[in-house]
């Protein structure tokens, strides 16, 4: 454990796990934004068999080359930016060690609902493993550096 020269801890490790917690939300979205405009044959097992999307009505007219963007719209790639930055970003700014172990079990549990909707856009979920991995290191790292703020010192009984 470091000290200052006034006796209070360092804090260049906390902070550097809140920079770890918030570097993942800031991935999280820019895999979000990748995701978007990748083409939506990556995710759709229709494309991969047949090579259509399998679409009806107005959209009958898109292909597997399009963006995903453009196939399923906005509100998909905003529920899995928001599915996957807001575990981090919470842990980074409440730095307790329950919540970040809470946030590595909600990225396991995004990865299982990845494998369990792999036929669908949501197999972009599966992003939360590797996640996962650095927040379990994240985790772990928090439980070994004590909490930020004031050491406290008692004088001896006299």
């Amino acid at each position: 454990m470091r000290f200052r020269r006034d006796g209070r801890r360092s804090l260049l490790s906390v902070s550097a796990l809140r920079v770890v917690w918030l570097g993942l939300a800031v991935v999280a979205v820019l895999f979000t934004v990748w995701t978007a405009l990748s083409p939506a044959g990556g995710v759709s097992l229709s494309c991969s068999k047949s090579g259509q999307l399998g679409l009806e009505g107005s959209r009958a007219a898109l292909n597997c080359d399009d963006s995903i963007v453009r196939v399923f719209g906005v509100w998909p790639l905003v529920q899995l930016g928001q599915l996957l930055a807001i575990p981090p970003a919470v842990a980074a700014l409440v730095m307790k060690r329950w919540v970040s172990w809470l946030v590595v079990l909600t990225f396991l549990v995004l990865a299982f609902v990845a494998v369990a909707n792999w036929t669908s856009f949501w197999v972009s979920l599966s992003f939360a493993v590797p996640m996962a991995a650095v927040g379990l290191v994240a985790a772990s790292v928090q439980h070994i550096v004590p909490p930020a703020g004031p050491r406290v010192v008692t004088a001896p009984r006299n």
